[in-house]
């Protein structure tokens, strides 16, 4: 076979791979964002978690590093991380990444990746071919819509920065449970505003 037409056959049956949200290793690549802007708030304080949460409100897109930074903010309250090798390290040593992941900082998170992330915070028990396969990028993200925390999607797609937190919104909510189904005694008392994820587990004096 003529070398050039073998070069068009194996691109476009690459391309092929990639639409149909199969897991390619180095081959289906997120663009990336730039710099994270956690590099910008290196400091735990509520007002530096605050300005953090508002300014990824405004990307475009939404980082390897930004996502799992506002991840551990918003299950420890703070990110002790001093940078992402770390925050990796430290998803990786609790279960929520898997321990081949190795996608870089700058790069745009896909919504398979942190949709297998979220299936294991929340131990989510899915349905047939989930619970057979695990949380793969693609039955995470069928799974996290049945359930409501994701808008229709595809594995490959990204998110901008107003989306991811509202991805976190949506997961505070669902661990929190539904109110109405609570008796009285389990409701929290009412607040006038809802504070944002970074703020759930301290309240600025």
């Amino acid at each position: 076979m003529d070398l050039t037409i073998r070069h068009f056959l194996q691109k476009a049956i690459l391309g092929t791979v990639c639409a149909a949200g199969i897991t390619v290793l180095s081959a289906c690549h997120a663009p990336m964002t730039g710099k994270p802007l956690v590099a910008e708030y290196k400091n735990d304080d509520v007002d530096s978690q605050l300005d953090f949460w508002h300014r990824l409100g405004e990307r475009p897109m939404t980082s390897h590093d930004d996502a799992f930074h506002g991840l551990l903010l918003y299950l420890d309250g703070n990110d002790a991380s001093p940078d992402y090798a770390a925050r990796v390290a430290t998803l990786k040593s609790r279960k929520l990444l898997p321990e081949g992941f190795d996608r870089p900082a700058e790069e745009a998170i896909q919504r398979g990746t942190l949709a297998m992330v979220i299936a294991r915070v929340v131990d989510l028990k899915g349905g047939v071919m989930y619970t057979l396969l695990g949380p793969t990028p693609r039955y995470a993200v069928r799974e996290l819509q049945n359930e409501g925390l994701y808008p229709p999607s595809t594995p490959h797609q990204t998110f901008s920065g107003s989306e991811y937190v509202g991805i976190i919104g949506k997961l505070e909510d669902y661990q929190r449970g539904n109110a109405a189904d609570k008796p009285a005694s389990e409701m929290p008392a009412a607040t006038d505003e809802k504070e944002p994820p970074s703020s759930s587990k301290e309240k600025k004096e």
